[in-house]
C-alpha cells in the first residue's frame, strides 16, 4: 500500500504531500487535479518497470508538457516520493521467496529536464533517487502505528547516488540488504553501481529477482498498481484460451479471468467458487441479476460469458450493458481471494442507480485491507476519483480527500497561477484544523451542494 505522495513540478502540482488510506476516494469538480493524481501515481509505476521516455510516452500529453508551467516559470524538474506499507513475505519471478525486516519505506526520484543551447527540451534523465526504510518513531501513517510491523534501524539507505563536486550524479548504489529468504542466507556487501550521469531509467526499474528483496517488494508493489479503465467493446469480446489471467486495465480479457476464478476455486460442494460471490456482490447492484455462467466446454478454444436474469433469461456478453460490464469487472478484482497491490478506479458510479451507489461504496471499503487485519501478506488498496455526490455522501469522512485548485498572484509578474489542493477528511477530536491539508465538516458540506449542482 502506498500511505503517502509527494510531488513537485509535475502537472498542476506544487509542493504537494498527500496521506492516504486504505480505502481513499478523491472527490471534487472536473479540473481540480483528481486525473493528475492518478496520472503522477502511474508515471511512478512506469518508471519502476522501464526507461524514463516510454513512461512518458504512456501518459496524457507531450513529455515536455508534463512539467509544471506557470506564467513565470517553467519547471525543470519533477519530484516524487512515496511512503509504502509492504507484505512481509513474497516471491520472485523464479520462484525464490523472501522475507523482508523493514515493511515501511520512502522512496524519492527527482527527473530535470535536459535543455539545448537554443533553450528547447534535449531529454529528461534521472537526477536523485532514494530509498531508505522508516523508522516507527518517523511513521506519519497513524492507523499503522498499532500494528506489529516489521521495522528496520538500518542507517545505510537501500538505494542513494554519488555525486561529483559540481552535485551532479554520478553512480546509482545499490545496497544488498541482508537476509533474502527464510533460511536467512546473508546478502550483505559492497553496493552494485550504476552509471548515473545523464540516467535514462531508475535504479528500482533494475531490480528483478529477490537477490534484493526489500527493493523488490517495492517494485513489485509499484508495478502491481491497476487502472481499470474499462473498454465494453473489449470486454465482451470471447477470449483465447491462451490469453493472460490477469485482468488487464481495458477488461479485454475478462472472460478469461472469470474463467479462471471459477477454475481455480470451484469445489465439489460450491461449483462455481468465487463466482458465487461476484453474482451476489453484482445482484446487490443491479438486483435483475441471478448468476454469472462461464462458457468453458473441453475442447473449446476460447472463453466466454453471460449472465443469467432473474426470470430465467440469459444474455451473453454481447449484448449486456456497459454498465453491467463495468461492474463485472470492478467484482473480478475485488472478490478474487488473490487481490493484492493497488486499484485506481476513475468514476466508480458509473453504470449504477445512485441508490445503489452506498452498495458499491461498502463494496470498496470492505474489499481492501483494514488495520487489525492479522493477514499482511493480502496487502489491498483501493484509491478512486470521482465527482458523484452520491458517492460523496456515502464515505465516511476520512475516506474523502477534497480536491480543488488554489489560485495565487506571482510578485514577480503580477500573473496569477494555479495549483491542485487536496485535504484529508476529518479527523476526529482534531481542533487546530490546516486549511491547506484539512477540511471542515462545513466544507465537505460546501462541496456536496457544489457538485449536486454540477450534477
Amino acid at each position: 500500500m502506498l500511505t503517502r505522495i509527494e510531488i513537485d513540478g509535475f502537472k498542476t502540482f506544487e509542493d504537494f504531500a498527500l496521506d492516504l488510506q486504505p480505502f481513499s476516494a478523491v472527490v471534487g469538480p472536473n479540473a481540480s487535479g483528481k486525473s493528475n493524481l492518478f496520472d503522477a501515481i502511474k508515471f511512478i509505476s512506469l518508471l519502476a518497470q522501464g526507461d524514463v521516455r516510454s513512461a512518458m510516452l504512456e501518459l496524457r500529453g507531450e513529455p515536455e508538457e508534463l512539467f509544471r508551467w506557470t506564467p513565470s516559470r517553467r519547471y525543470q524538474q519533477m519530484k516524487f516520493a512515496v511512503e509504502a506499507f509492504l507484505s512481509p513475505t513474497g516471491s520472485d519471478a523464479f520462484g525464490k521467496k523472501y522475507r523482508i525486516k523493514a515493511q515501511r519505506l520512502r522512496y524519492e526520484l527527482r527527473l530535470t529536464m535536459k535543455l539545448d543551447a537554443g533553450g528547447y527540451p534535449a531529454g529528461v534523465y534521472v537526477s536523485h533517487e532514494a530509498c531508505h526504510p522508516i523508522a516507527k518513531t518517523y511513521d506519519r501513517a497513524e492507523y499503522l502505528k498499532q500494528e506489529k510491523a516489521a521495522t528496520s534501524y538500518r542507517r545505510n539507505p537501500f538505494i542513494d547516488m554519488d555525486l561529483d563536486d559540481k552535485g551532479q550524479p554520478t553512480a546509482f548504489n545499490i545496497r544488498q540488504d541482508g537476509p533474502a529468504n527464510d533460511a536467512g542466507t546473508s546478502k550483505r556487501g559492497r553496493p552494485v553501481k550504476l552509471p548515473a550521469f545523464e540516467a535514462g531509467r531508475t535504479a528500482l526499474s533494475t531490480i528483478a529477482t529477490a537477490e534484493f528483496p526489500h527493493l523488490y517488494a517495492l517494485r513489485d508493489l509499484l508495478t502491481s498498481i491497476r487502472f481499470l479503465e474499462i473498454n465494453p467493446r473489449a470486454a465482451r469480446r470471447a477470449v483465447d484460451r491462451f490469453d493472460t489471467k490477469i485482468l488487464k486495465s481495458d477488461a479485454s480479457n475478462l472472460a478469461a479471468v472469470l474463467a479462471r476464478l471459477q477454475q481455480e476455486t470451484g469445489s465439489a460442494m460450491r461449483p462455481a467458487g468465487v463466482m458465487s460471490d461476484i453474482a451476489a456482490d453484482l445482484s446487490s447492484l443491479i438486483p435483475s441479476v441471478r448468476a454469472i455462467e462461464i462458457h468453458d466446454y473441453d475442447g473449446a478454444k476460447e472463453h466466454s460469458f453471460s449472465v443469467r436474469m432473474a426470470d430465467d433469461l440469459t444474455f451473453s456478453s454481447r449484448v449486456i450493458s456497459d454498465g453491467t460490464l463495468r461492474l463485472l469487472a470492478l467484482l473480478a478484482l475485488l472478490d478474487d481471494p488473490d487481490r493484492k497491490g493497488i486499484l485506481c478506479f476513475e468514476e466508480p458510479e458509473n453504470g449504477v442507480h445512485e441508490g445503489r451507489i452506498p452498495a458499491l461504496v461498502q463494496l470498496l471499503r470492505d474489499s481492501v485491507w483494514h488495520a487489525g487485519d492479522a493477514v499482511f501478506g493480502s496487502l489491498f488498496q483501493v484509491l478512486v476519483n470521482t465527482h458523484s455526490p452520491a458517492v460523496m455522501a456515502a464515505l465516511q469522512d476520512s475516506e474523502i480527500i477534497a480536491a480543488d485548485t488554489v489560485s495565487s498572484i506571482e510578485p514577480a509578474t503580477q500573473s496569477k497561477s494555479t495549483r491542485t489542493r487536496m485535504r484529508t477528511g476529518i479527523e476526529s477530536g482534531k481542533l487546530d484544523l490546516d486549511p491547506e491539508t484539512d477540511l471542515s465538516r462545513r466544507e465537505i458540506g460546501a462541496l456536496l451542494k457544489k457538485l449536486s449542482e454540477e450534477a
